[in-house]
């Protein structure tokens, strides 16, 4: 007990509680006290005042019922005969009572529509209360629902007045050794606490800047020490939890390896190191050869088991400065820091064989095998920015893809004979959303390939025309301007010199001009805004008899979009001179979309688009 008193801060509290008031007894007196009254009786009020504040939090949960233990606890509060808590009541702006407590409550204390001053006459009737002995407090508050209610407790007077009448009649009691120790202990236990206060509240604010490392010394045994103990207990766990959140924030619960989004914040950081010193760093897309047929045929569960067994496979492969990700779905990405396209290389073709040569077990089986297409591309070399290594991966994924899968393809590998198109321009054209960025855009493709002046946005003009004419929503016709505009932005990735060609084209030149609609697929879809066009884009080279690509689609599983600007395309393809195609004239051209409907052309979009032609050359069309 002796130990417990000198170091507990309850017994500190004591002494500096007695020692101030043998100071204030004795230095005031006994005539004073009386003066002193209505000082202590404000003090007291504003106590009551912060109570009523404190329970006014609950106005709430007391109305609804809910929380049946809250409503006991203040119940209780409030029958404590040692409370100085007389009554409290809820009431709705306009005064009517909604919930009521008291020492003296009747069974009845009130019915619905009776004001709370009613209430509150009747609680004091009932107990015999002297409204005079009675101190109310109304404090706004508001309900579960955001209805403003007023709070309003009402205090007894008589304990704090019997209490200043107990005090005043001791303070003859008060003697100079009382001021003596009163200022000691104020001064020395004042100093003890507030210099213990003073550095929790310096830790706090540590913590609170992000400063997860600072500790409180601590330097005594008694509750300060103990909560400067559990301060340090605490920052210590929110330092460890925190870590372990951005772990998990960062990784992907399937597969172990790191996720999209840590993708894009430590390949903008490898990015701005190889800005700042001058290296490379690479990245790899990985794509599982038809992955979703593999799901089909054996479920998603060994689907997941697969995308487990080939994320170690991926791992196994790199080194440990090296960054595997699941970027989402099937496919995969590896940064690869201080690493130049040909180490790239190099990498991806030794996860490339590892994939064919794993054996994936499915259902017991350890037979299944998988393939896969990687994407190479290298920053600073081929692109500028993280957006744009981003996108050049993607578009050589896709060419490796196109060029028959289980592959490894650099961006750019067959562009040496002609200038590099920097992906990243094209995501910053892409993401601007006004119609004449995108128009701009297409006259800047439509002189690459050499077409004339406005090629483009002809084709964009004829095919939104021809949507409208079919009835589709205005906004499904701005789409297909903007398809038009955009559709062949995959032929960026093509050599001049394939593009030029007078001659006959070999297979794998006729394989990377087939690609193109997959290629502008993956450099449009980085614009989220441009997703509605996506469609139009990926299948305008179908044919309506099925002998298109890339999907080999036919008839109604065309989009209508994209069979709109399958026609239009042609026609202003055919009255342009290429040069592995004859130009025809617009006769020939429209005997020929005839001839070819129902085989290439859906007869009924070409049918109205021969009918906006017609309305064309007779000046009924808007330019």
């Amino acid at each position: 007990m002796t130990r417990r008193t000198k170091t507990s801060v309850e017994a500190k509290l004591c002494i500096l509680t007695i020692a101030t008031f043998f100071t204030v007894m004795l230095g005031v007196g006994h005539l004073a006290l009386n003066e002193h009254r209505s000082v202590l009786m404000e003090q007291k009020q504003e106590a009551y005042q912060a109570v009523t504040r404190a329970l006014a939090l609950s106005a709430g949960q007391l109305v609804s019922g809910k929380d049946s233990r809250l409503i006991e606890t203040v119940s209780s509060r409030v029958k404590n005969r040692h409370m100085d808590i007389e009554y409290l009541i809820v009431a709705d702006e306009h005064g009517h009572t909604l919930f009521a407590e008291s020492k003296n409550l009747p069974k009845k204390p009130f019915s619905p529509g009776m004001r709370w001053w009613f209430v509150a006459r009747r609680i004091m009737g009932y107990g015999g209360i002297d409204p005079e002995d009675i101190y109310s407090v109304t404090m706004p508050s508001a309900l579960d629902n955001g209805e403003p209610v007023s709070f309003t407790v009402g205090f007894r007077l008589a304990q704090a007045k019997e209490m200043m009448d107990v005090a005043q009649s001791k303070v003859l009691l008060g003697m100079a050794v009382g001021l003596m120790v009163g200022v000691i202990c104020a001064v020395l236990m004042g100093r003890s606490m507030s210099s213990a206060l003073r550095s929790l509240i310096r830790g706090a604010k540590a913590v609170a800047s992000g400063n997860y490392a600072y500790r409180i010394s601590t330097k005594s045994e008694d509750e300060i020490g103990q909560l400067a103990e559990a301060f340090n207990f605490m920052v210590e766990t929110l330092a460890n939890s925190r870590e372990q959140l951005i772990e998990r924030a960062n990784t992907d619960s399937l597969t172990g390896l790191y996720n999209h989004r840590y993708l894009q914040e430590r390949l903008g950081i490898e990015v701005s190191r190889a800005s700042r010193y001058n290296r490379s760093v690479s990245l790899l897309m990985i794509d599982i050869d038809f992955f979703k047929s593999f799901n089909d045929s054996h479920g998603h569960p060994a689907g997941d088991e697969a995308l487990r067994d080939l994320s170690q496979v991926i791992a196994h492969n790199v080194r440990e400065t090296d960054v595997a990700v699941r970027y989402g779905g099937e496919e995969f990405a590896v940064i690869l820091p201080e690493t130049n396209l040909p180490e790239a290389m190099i990498t991806a073709e030794r996860i490339r064989q590892s994939v064919e040569d794993h054996a994936f077990g499915v259902g017991g089986e350890e037979n299944v095998k998988l393939t896969a297409s990687i994407g190479v591309a290298e920053y600073p070399s081929q692109c500028s920015d993280r957006a744009g290594l981003i996108l050049s991966s993607d578009v050589a994924l896709y060419q490796a893809k196109a060029l028959g899968r289980n592959r490894v393809i650099c961006y750019d590998a067959e562009m040496a004979d002609s200038p590099r198109t920097d992906p990243y321009k094209l995501y910053v054209l892409l993401h601007s959303q006004d119609l004449p960025t995108m128009e701009a855009l297409a006259d800047a493709v439509d002189a690459k390939f050499k077409y004339p002046a406005g090629h483009s946005k002809a084709v964009a003009r004829l095919a939104s025309e021809t949507a409208r004419r079919l009835g589709m929503p205005e906004s499904e016709c701005s789409s297909v301007y903007l398809a038009a505009l955009l559709r062949d932005i995959g032929q960026t990735a093509i050599s001049d010199g394939i593009l030029s060609k007078a001659g006959t084209l070999t297979d794998n030149e006729r394989a990377a001009i087939s690609a193109h609609p997959l290629v502008g697929h993956a450099i449009v879809q980085q614009a989220p805004h441009l997703c509605s066009v996506l469609p139009a884009i990926m299948h305008h080279h179908e044919r309506f008899d099925g002998n298109g690509y890339p999907s080999h689609l036919s008839g109604m599983e065309i989009p209508l979009p994209a069979r709109v600007l399958t026609v239009a395309d042609a026609y202003q393809s055919m009255i342009t001179l290429r040069p592995h195609r004859k130009q025809m004239t617009p006769v020939e051209a429209k005997e020929e979309l005839v001839q070819k409907s129902s085989t290439q052309f859906d007869p009924k979009v070409v049918e109205v688009f021969l009918g906006v032609l017609a309305d064309e050359e007779a000046g009924k069309l808007a330019a």
